[in-house]
């Protein structure tokens, strides 16, 4: 069946709220309900699509959360997988089951080297989320299949700067494998996914670490990983890589978040300690070529589109660039700019639009503005310069963010641009000396 995937929806604290109501239904013990939940966000199709039409139909309702209560919700464990997902999962098997054979091998000096703090890590995002300069940290690279060459990349600023690291993965059981080749669904999946998790954590734990820090609530095996975790006597902290929002159910004692709305999101299994914090500012100040920036404004648009929910972020994004070319093109004062996702390599450029491969060339400027639907970027200090939310057709940067960021549609930040580069630039001269009116 095919689904219009809306962007966002899925990470409306509604939709959360209301999937969990569902999976109440068949009268689970809390175990198997908080994996019900998750593996039914996953791969209940029929659930989103019923809750995608309502959202459709009247966005405020639902947003709102006036609708009446849903509790249709099919088994999803019996859903049988399509030979596509079962290759694309066995390919994943076999990363991590390299990745993990590979990283055994750095076992012995890990523990030599005293190392206190794990890290699992993917790419470079993880050095936004916690601390690159702290000491004690051994980084475990797992399988990031999303863009191996921004792994690739990562791995090798990892031996350039002389970090501690090593690769990592889950070890997932021949038999477990086996079962689920038989049988292709959801139940075996679960279950080879789950004892991998659960076997992974306890050899980290065999290592002696202190503390254990995650970015992995994307991870639909996290809940079972940092469970086991938790029957250690150690540390175990996930910190939000971005905005966004994933499987509604987790069990991490710590979680630092970037939004309000992520912590009304996420439902615990044990007490949490939730936190709010900014992305680390690790650019340092802005970068400066010893010229004066160009009066007027630099107008940066922030693209999302990079795979999988592209259908109706593609179609937003095509509307606002065209109407910002066509209304801000070639104006005086206005600059603009194109900064494609890093998941996205190799665009081309976008007519109108200046390529934008490196942000020095606008951060920290007067009258740098970065414009985006509902990027990480929005509230990312390495970003310097004012900065606004988009409105589309379908999305509602709302879900995502807090009330206190400025959301715009594309003709009010057509006319925002244009009054900013139509003002006076601020007054160099010096205010006149106080020192005569002091006492």
């Amino acid at each position: 069946m095919s689904v219009l995937e809306i962007p966002l929806l899925r990470e409306a604290v509604v939709f959360s709220a209301r999937l969990r109501d569902a999976a109440r239904r068949f009268a689970e013990p809390r175990y198997h309900f908080h994996r019900r939940v998750n593996w039914s966000y996953r791969y209940d199709r029929e659930f989103y699509a019923r809750e995608a039409a309502r959202f459709v139909a009247s966005p405020d309702a639902y947003l709102s959360g006036r609708l009446a209560p849903e509790t249709e919700l099919a088994d999803v464990f019996p859903l049988r997988l399509s030979g596509r997902q079962t290759a694309t999962i066995l390919l994943k098997v076999l990363a991590h089951l390299s990745f993990h054979a590979l990283g055994r091998l750095a076992d012995r000096a890990i523990r030599e080297r005293g190392a206190t703090i794990y890290r699992k890590c993917y790419v470079d995002d993880i050095e936004l989320v916690f601390d690159p300069r702290q000491s004690g940290v051994v980084r475990a690279v797992y399988p990031f299949p999303i863009n191996l060459g921004r792994q690739l990349r990562y791995l090798r600023a990892l031996r350039r700067q002389g970090l501690h690291f090593k690769l990592d993965g889950n070890p997932y059981l021949p038999g477990d494998v086996v079962r689920f080749v038989r049988r292709r669904d959801v139940r075996s999946l679960m279950r080879m996914e789950s004892r991998a998790q659960i076997r992974q954590a306890a050899r980290i734990v065999r290592l002696g670490m202190a503390e254990f820090q995650l970015s992995d609530e994307f991870d639909i095996g996290s809940l079972d990983f940092t469970r086991r975790l938790a029957r250690a006597p150690v540390r175990v902290v996930n910190s939000a890589h971005g905005v966004g929002k994933y499987f509604p159910v987790h069990g991490y004692p710590e979680f630092h978040v970037l939004t309000r709305r992520q912590e009304q999101y996420y439902h615990a299994v044990r007490p949490c300690r939730y936190s709010l914090r900014r992305l680390n500012d690790n650019s340092g100040p802005a970068a400066s070529s010893g010229r004066a920036a160009p009066a007027g404004v630099s107008l940066v648009f922030l693209s999302q589109t990079f795979g999988g929910l592209d259908d109706v972020i593609a179609r937003n994004e095509a509307v606002v660039l065209a109407r910002l070319r066509d209304e801000l093109a070639g104006a005086p004062g206005v600059r603009l700019f194109y900064k494609p996702h890093p998941n996205r390599p190799g665009v081309e450029g976008v007519a109108g639009f200046e390529r934008l491969t490196d942000i020095a060339a606008v951060n920290g400027h007067a009258g740098t503005l970065f414009a985006s639907f509902f990027s990480t970027c929005q509230i990312d200090p390495a970003f310097k310069g004012r900065k606004v939310l988009l409105r589309g057709e379908l999305i509602h940067p709302e879900i995502a963010f807090d009330e206190d960021e400025t959301i715009l549609d594309v003709a009010a930040l057509v006319d925002l641009v244009r009054s900013e580069a139509t003002a006076p630039a601020p007054s160099t001269e010096r205010a006149p000396a106080l020192r005569a009116s002091l006492p």
